[in-house]
């Protein structure tokens, strides 16, 4: 007779029952993952543990725990199951704005789909991250590839904002293999990951910010600490961090100057929906081009700057910019950026914005 986990319909065949149907030594049966919250100390944030194989019922426990939950990042150490749990606790994560990570563990099929939904997501160096397609118990018994799983997995991608690059890779492995993902893998799929040494969450991080701006502008300015704070918070996902450290690889304080880096850094703050990095964008690409494409995307950031700044000084300079851009730009062009500019939304609004402050 198969295992339980093979005659589940459109489930995620977990590594326990892989293991079995590959006459691999049998283990004990899942069970219902194991989900619980230990609040942030600041009464706002907190984590979401998640461990165990996804079972009927996961998704409803998971919306219970962290519907009143502001702020959280969902820590995942699972080997997958059902398919149905993990996508709807997938989109609960996508519309709180959770990031996700998992930590020096494995995360396998329907957990990494999971973990896809997470804004930021990341996962230490140490992980094991696993996908293949979804699977169904075929006429032999055996399990083979579910056309109608796939379909619901590539809607869940593509609701994601994920292109369908990454919903290919997520899809084309068979059911008895994995296809891991690495940072190069990442990085060719164009999908954005985290890879610490250690997990930061989001209070750390903020703190990490509040140390390096110190360090920048206190009394006893120390340049490299405040870089390497800075990276810590960057790589952490803090979308101040992550502007100001752009600021660095663009002028060259603390590190060699490369605008590129300086983009990256910027864009990356952006996507978190930081008004400074619209500016900070709307400034530094158009510096020596004509390109009417670049120029489009500069005033795009310069109306997005000019909307989201408090009063002050950047405010001030987004409206310069804005003007200036406009002043180069074709009617169409700018009719374009404004399209564009109304049309933005991040893939996760940073709750904590920066005003204007030494530093920006």
């Amino acid at each position: 007779m198969l295992p339980q986990c093979a005659r589940l319909a459109l489930s995620f065949l977990t590594l326990t029952c892989l293991a079995t149907l590959l006459s691999v030594a049998p283990v004990a049966p899942a069970t219902a993952a194991d989900i619980s919250v230990v609040p942030g100390s600041d009464g706002r944030s907190a984590k979401i543990l998640l461990k165990g194989s996804f079972e009927d019922g996961d998704d409803k426990k998971f919306k219970h725990l962290a519907l009143d939950l502001d702020d959280a990042v969902v820590v995942l150490q699972s080997p997958g199951g059902m398919l149905g749990p993990a996508l709807e606790i997938g989109r609960a994560i996508h519309f709180k704005g959770f990031g996700t990570t998992v930590i020096n563990s494995n995360c396998a099929s329907s957990c990494a789909l999971v973990w896809l939904a997470g804004r930021p997501r990341s996962m230490t160096r140490e992980a094991n991250m696993g996908f293949h397609a979804a699977s169904e118990t075929g006429k032999d018994g055996e399990p083979e590839r579910s056309n109608v799983g796939n379909a619901l997995i590539g809607a869940y991608l593509n609701s994601l904002g994920l292109s369908d690059d990454v919903v290919e890779f997520v899809t084309s492995a068979g059911p008895d293999v994995l296809n891991r993902l690495t940072r190069v893998e990442a990085n060719t799929l164009n999908l954005p990951v985290v890879i610490t040494n250690k997990f930061d969450n989001r209070q750390e991080a903020y703190a990490k910010h509040n140390q390096a701006l110190k360090e920048r502008w206190g009394d006893n300015p120390d340049l490299s600490a405040s870089v390497r704070d800075y990276r810590f918070a960057a790589e952490a996902g803090y979308a101040g961090s992550q502007n100001n450290l752009g600021d660095y690889y663009e002028t060259g304080e603390g590190v060699p100057q490369n605008e590129k880096f300086a983009v990256y850094w910027y864009a990356r703050a952006a996507e978190r929906g930081e008004p400074t990095a619209y500016l900070s964008l709307s400034t530094l690409l158009p510096k020596g081009t004509s390109d009417p494409a670049v120029l489009v995307e500069a005033l795009k950031f310069a109306i997005l700057a000019a909307d989201h700044l408090p009063d002050g000084k950047n405010l001030a300079a987004a409206a310069a910019n804005r003007q200036t851009l406009r002043a180069q730009m074709t009617a169409a062009d700018q009719k374009h950026a404004e399209l564009l500019a109304e049309r933005w939304e991040p893939l996760f609004q940073e709750p904590r914005l920066m005003g204007d402050r030494p530093g920006k």
